[in-house]
């Protein structure tokens, strides 16, 4: 069957007169080799074949907080967003959640995220008040006593108050080809007193009371609106103030009180609900445009789903932080609500002029769910 196959060939080379008719075995070497050098090669035709595999593209999250426990619901809620993004996109997104945090108080650790600094991940939680330097409505959020309870957070931030601040974020430096974009709404929680005395039972107990607050103008402004007398500081310092003496009280969420062990410099908790603390997934606007379409509505969907998870257990974590503080020692009072009334009241005028700096329509949006108490 062989020199049936090769016959054609032999033939060939005799006509070209290539191959004498004497040497059978050259002939049929040499026919066989062109047989072979005819045929397509297995290997190479399957490679032709099968479909590329498609890129893998891998992004990095963290949060501004390098401190939090692994069951923290911010890190429970990277991790579900990562989860649903390696899900929705079939392995070819993947995120990864990184436990470490960039170097630097929050401005510092916004600016490297906006500019792409090298060891800066594309995707970060802040702090919303932290992003009043790129975009000053932000700071509206941490006003005393805006919001009344998570269900009100949750209709403000994610309906069109919520969206028009996200907005004027990516419409900050947006020319410059650096900046951030938000995609999603997580939160810290609404932030209680503790103080080295104990607990606050009326609204006036706070008058001339030396006070740490985040070194924010919205926050130093709201202690002064209560009476206070304000020491703004970073959170990295506040335990020495506390033991030091330096300052008397703090405001803070349940899960950073215990985070922060402030329970062992201070003696009680007064639960005031006075301040909520919004948290932010943004992305690094480069990277975000190295995305397909198709990738950035993968995200933006999957950043709303984890942060809608996220709120939940933060939520949860709430109840489980309060016990456990309360077993640290923490005299736990609930201030009554006819003195949180009182501090509404005390802090209405500053409400009013910080909407009045950001607009008519700004102000609009957030009464749709409301009148600005």
């Amino acid at each position: 069957m062989l020199v049936t196959l090769l016959a054609p060939f032999a033939m060939a080379a005799r006509r070209a007169g290539s191959l004498p008719a004497a040497r059978p075995a050259c002939l049929l070497a040499c026919s066989f080799a062109c047989l072979l050098a005819s045929l397509p090669t297995p290997g190479f035709a399957a490679a032709q074949d099968a479909p590329a595999l498609p890129a893998v593209r891998e992004l990095d999250i963290a949060d501004y907080r390098a401190y939090l426990a692994d069951d923290h619901p911010a890190r429970q809620g990277m991790r579900r967003f990562a989860q649903l993004v390696e899900q929705g996109s079939a392995g070819t997104l993947r995120l990864r959640v990184r436990g470490d945090a960039v170097p630097g108080a929050p401005a510092r650790q916004i600016a490297a995220v906006a500019a792409g600094e090298a060891n800066a991940p594309a995707l970060m939680l802040v702090a919303a008040s932290g992003l009043a330097g790129l975009a000053p409505a932000f700071s509206l959020l941490d006003l005393p006593y805006l919001l009344r309870d998570a269900a009100h957070a949750d209709a403000v931030l994610d309906g069109p108050f919520g969206d028009a601040l996200l907005a004027r974020l990516a419409q900050a430096d947006a020319g410059q080809g650096a900046g951030l974009l938000g995609l999603a709404w997580w939160e810290n929680g609404f932030r209680h007193f503790t103080g080295s005395g104990g607990p606050l039972r009326a609204a006036d107990a706070l008058r001339g009371l030396t006070l740490r607050v985040p070194d924010e103008p919205v926050f130093v402004a709201g202690a002064r609106a209560m009476g206070a007398d304000p020491l703004p500081l970073p959170f990295g310092a506040l335990y020495e103030a506390l033991r030091r003496g330096r300052a008397e009280a703090q405001d803070n969420f349940l899960s950073q009180i215990l985070a922060g062990r402030l329970y062992e410099v201070q003696k009680s908790l007064t639960l005031t609900d006075h301040s909520y603390g919004a948290l932010v997934l943004v992305a690094n606007r480069a990277a975000w445009r190295a995305l397909a379409p198709h990738q950035q509505a993968l995200l933006r969907a999957a950043a709303r789903e984890a942060g809608r998870d996220q709120r939940a257990a933060a939520r949860a974590q709430d109840g489980q932080a309060l016990a456990a503080l309360a077993r640290h020692g923490l005299a736990v009072h609930t201030l009554a609500a006819s003195e949180r009334e009182r501090l509404r009241q005390l802090t209405a005028p500053l409400r009013d002029i910080h909407f009045s700096r950001h607009g008519d329509d700004l102000r609009r949006r957030f009464e749709e769910q409301g009148a600005l108490p």
